[in-house]
């Protein structure tokens, strides 16, 4: 497949309230902290500005530094609120306001995230930024044609907002407009030849076209040259090469993905297949027996369904 990749209550409507300016001793905490976070000191720096905040609950500085934190350490649903209670004492920011949307969008509170981005429209109406994590949201609940209409907005606004431009093709794959997907892919990788992703998108698309196999097979050729340990890419570079019938390319790609994570589903497919076509009976059938165990698991109320390597293409 094609991968484009808070346990609390969100205020959704932030709060009028005034302005509320950082006073010195705010700016020297978040200082301090920044220089721990930069030496690796995490665990120190969130101590420090979580007990900044307590003595000071009403800086958004201070809320907006700690939900950063957290953001960067991908701690998205706790960062929420932070990053919430920032945007409410300074609603005007667009700092605080935008990096909100994002860990509603990294944490998979999609609904969320458009209420919340809907809500604050008119300030950042004229923002690419706010278009591009609307159109995000609006992809994740399969809502396309109000996903593209945000994303070419955003693309109308920001030409040079590539990560933008690589949405827009999903949302146009989407929509069957292959055809403008691979041109869109196409001058992507020309602006950015050193994504991998981006390659192996194109690559991935074109193996789907009648005669694209030849250049399906460079382009994700070129993609593995740039990053040829990302998990995402070698899935799909083997994909690839066996559906344009190079099963002796996807081999060595899917054995290293099986002993990387022996709990992903579709490289076990895929190597049996692969195998099978080589003649490898033996081992076709051993690579059968394990995607019918994971099967079997993934059937079960108390497992989750394993699912292939994926890239972090969420990239908001």
């Amino acid at each position: 497949m094609f991968n484009f990749a808070a346990p609390r209550a969100v205020l959704v409507i932030v709060a009028l309230c005034g302005p509320c300016f950082p006073s010195a001793n705010d700016s020297d905490v978040v200082s301090k902290a920044s220089t721990l976070s930069h030496a690796g000191k995490i665990k120190q720096a969130e101590a420090m500005l979580r007990s900044a905040v307590a003595a000071n609950p009403q800086s958004a500085v201070l809320h907006g530094a700690l939900g950063k934190l957290l953001f960067q350490q991908k701690r998205y649903e706790d960062s929420v609120e932070e990053l919430g209670r920032a945007a409410q004492i300074s609603p005007e920011s667009h700092e605080y306001n935008l990096f909100l949307a994002e860990a509603l969008l990294g944490c998979g509170r999609f609904q969320v995230a458009v209420d919340f981005l809907q809500a604050v429209r008119q300030r950042f109406d004229k923002d690419a930024q706010f278009h591009y994590d609307l159109g995000f949201a609006y992809y994740n609940l399969n809502k396309m044609a109000l996903a593209q209409k945000e994303i070419e907005e955003a693309v109308r606004l920001a030409p040079n907002l590539d990560r933008a431009k690589y949405l827009l093709a999903g949302c146009l794959i989407s929509a069957g407009d292959s055809a403008r997907a691979i041109e869109e892919l196409r001058k992507l990788v020309a602006e950015k030849p050193k994504n991998a992703l981006y390659w192996v998108t194109l690559g991935q698309l074109l193996s789907h076209t009648v005669g694209g196999e030849a250049e399906a097979l460079r382009v994700v050729r070129q993609a593995l040259a740039l990053n040829p340990r990302d998990a995402h890419v070698q899935f799909v570079a083997a994909t690839v090469f066996s559906q344009c019938g190079d099963f002796a390319g996807a081999r060595p790609l899917l054995e290293r993905l099986a002993k990387l994570d022996p709990s992903v589903l579709a490289v076990h497919v895929q190597l049996a297949r692969v195998y099978s076509r080589l003649g490898e009976r033996e081992l076709a059938r051993r690579e059968t027996e394990i995607a019918n165990q994971l099967r079997q698991r993934a059937a079960s109320p108390a497992s989750p369904p394993p699912g292939e390597p994926t890239a972090d293409v969420a990239q908001h």
